[in-house]
Formats: C-alpha cells, structure tokens, sequence
C-alpha cells in the first residue's frame, strides 16, 4: 500500500507541475494535467480506502437485513475524469478546426465530433453507474441487477473465487488476479465479476456466510 501511495503522490505531483507551468501557453492543455493530479488523488484514497475496508469485520448483530453492492464511486470518479481528458481534446481539436474554418476539413470535423461525443456518452453512463444497485443479498437469496432473485434453497457452493487472466503470447510470469461472485443455482454456474466495487472480496465473502447461517438458523 504504501509503495502505491508515495508513487500516485509523486505522479500528481508531477502532472500538477507541468500543468501550472502550461498555463503559461495552453490552458485547455494544463486543465488535462491538474485532471491527472486529481485522478492520482483519487487513485492515493482509493489505496487507503481498500487498506483500511480489508480490516472492517462483519458479524451477525451489525450485519443489516439487506447489503446492497454497488459500483466503486472512486472507479466511476476516475472512469468521467480520463473520459474527461479526452472530451477536452476533442474540444480543442473542434475549436481549432472551427477557427481556420478550412472547407477542406469537414471530414476530419465529423471525426472530432463523433469523437468528443463518444466520450461525452461515456462520461454520462459513468455517472448513471454511481447509483446503480449491481448485487443485492437479504434473507431470501441473491439478486444481480434487475433480474429475478436467487432464492437461498435453490443456491450452492456461494463463496468468491479467483481467476487469473493467463495470455499465450505473454512472456512474464504476471498474471492478473479477477474476483468473482460465484454459486450454483438449481445447477446452473453463476460467476459475477466483482472487480471495482465499493465492498471488497473478503467483505463479501463474510456476508455471503452470515446470509447463510441465517437462512440455515431459520429453517431449524
């Protein structure tokens, strides 16, 4: 953790200062650094936060009736700020174009349109994410999203497993880890990715077996 925190600190750091310097020449362009500064902010309490949520232990008389998990609001934060980034150059780019006012460069204009408006499409479903229920567990089972909830007698083998993603054509040893929600459900495999939420693997690993130990006490 900390090794994460001091090089995010030194890379704000550095974004920070090639942007107050930039003002001086280009303010769209300096804007597109202090972003990186608070995108490396975000990445510095976000470090903290995991660190910090990792020692937070759930039991039975804290546990409420219904734990809802949702999107990571830090990930969606730095998700709209890099869209961000590059709805700025798209701007840029579209006012330069628009200021030579080149007839020879509509075609390039309709690219930098489609462009900064890709990006201004991201940013809004971004923002539609903060609020968005994904996993839902209460008394009666497990609900993903919008779709029927996986009721507890039906549900097996519900725990939090770990993939890692392995590429032939990688030649180092690194593999990436992948959390995912996973159980049967009348022998059907459900596996939900659980990467960049706003409760950690083991957090909800400890709430699958209090919704468990509950459901099990109450059909005695």
């Amino acid at each position: 953790m900390k090794f994460g925190i001091i090089f995010y600190a030194v890379l704000g750091t550095a974004a920070l200062l090639t942007g107050i310097y930039l003002l001086h020449y280009s303010f769209p362009v300096s804007t597109i650094f202090f972003i990186g500064t608070f995108i490396n902010g975000i990445f510095i309490h976000k470090e903290y936060s995991i660190h910090k949520s990792d020692k937070i232990v759930y039991d039975e008389n804290t546990l409420p009736d219904e734990v809802v998990v949702k999107h990571s609001r830090s990930g969606r934060i730095i998700a709209i700020s890099i869209y961000s980034i590059f709805m700025i150059l798209g701007l840029f780019f579209l006012y330069s174009i628009i200021v030579k006012s080149d007839s020879q460069s509509i075609i390039i204009l309709v690219l930098v349109i489609a462009f900064t408006a890709y990006f201004i499409v991201k940013i809004f479903k971004e923002i539609k994410k903060i609020s968005e229920i994904v996993i839902s567990i209460d008394g009666k089972g497990i609900q993903i999203k919008d779709n029927p909830r996986y009721l507890w007698k039906y549900i097996q083998l519900e725990k939090i497993i770990v993939k890692r993603l392995v590429s032939r054509e990688s030649k180092h040893d690194y593999k990436p880890e992948i959390n995912y929600l996973y159980f049967f459900h009348n022998d059907e495999k459900i596996e939900i990715n659980i990467e960049d939420f706003d409760i950690t693997d083991h957090q909800l690993s400890q709430v699958l077996k209090i919704f468990r130990a509950r459901y099990n006490s109450n059909q005695l």
